[in-house]
């Protein structure tokens, strides 16, 4: 095409025909304009289309993240509300008993439970290298940032809090107070085990009392937290799949 106006003007500047000449000139400028601004507009249109599917997959992979972490901390959940169930049995019994049971030193473990929540990040960590500003929908944008920069910090925050608790509190007293059983066979931790002497010894002064109750104290504290910070996955898991539909129906 460029080639032909060329043509055209040198035969019209061979002809002396000047004013047609500057007409095709500026034809050929047009041309050349409109044709940069179509391959733009076409660049513009694909690196669209990129960052859509981009967006969707980042998305996904949040939703599914999400959807791991909500089991997870749904799994703590039952395991600090079992723990408490049992510490109480445990009050019961040092309450009513003047020897220890095996159902005492099966509850006694309870109080070295700590649950660890750890969420997948994957799907954040892949939005934050291509810019949070890829999710066109700022309630939504905001609202993803808000949870992996203020709401999973604050949990883990007094979780880390819990867990020194127990290395500091509860082990030491464990440590001092009681045997620990070991599996012979995997090596680990199977039970606690104390003398009637020094089991009395601990009932009549309340020392495994506080302890126990300090225990169902911290698993209350963080199950409250736990149980917000499931409900807040599942409010931003909704937002991501009215999201995702919406983006869904209009590409149909």
């Amino acid at each position: 095409m460029v080639n032909f106006f060329r043509r055209i003007r040198k035969k019209m500047a061979d002809d002396n025909r000047p004013l047609k000449y500057m007409k095709y000139a500026i034809g050929e400028v047009v041309l050349v304009v409109v044709g940069i601004l179509i391959a733009l507009q076409i660049n513009t249109w694909n690196n669209e289309l990129e960052n859509r599917l981009l967006e969707v997959k980042i998305l996904e992979e949040i939703q599914s993240n999400l959807e791991n972490d909500l089991e997870e901390i749904k799994d703590d959940i039952n395991t600090m509300e079992e723990a408490n169930q049992l510490l109480s049995k445990m009050i019961i019994h040092l309450n009513g008993h003047s020897a220890p049971s095996e159902d005492f030193f099966y509850y006694g473990i309870w109080m070295q439970i700590v649950p660890h929540f750890d969420p997948n990040r994957s799907g954040y960590v892949l939005l934050e290298s291509n810019g949070v500003e890829l999710i066109r929908n700022d309630t939504l944008r905001t609202s993803i940032s808000n949870h992996y920069e203020l709401n999973y910090p604050y949990y883990n925050k007094y979780e880390n809090e819990r867990s020194q608790f127990k290395v500091h509190q509860t082990n030491s007293f464990l440590l001092n107070n009681f045997d620990w059983l070991l599996d012979e066979k995997d090596e680990g931790v199977y039970g606690l085990y104390i003398s009637d002497k020094d089991y009395k010894k601990i009932k009549n002064d309340g020392s495994l009392r506080k302890l126990i109750n300090a225990n169902i104290w911290e698993n209350e504290t963080l199950l409250t937290r736990a149980t917000r910070t499931k409900q807040k996955i599942i409010d931003l898991l909704v937002l991501i799949n009215n999201e995702l539909l919406n983006i869904k129906e209009k590409q149909t």
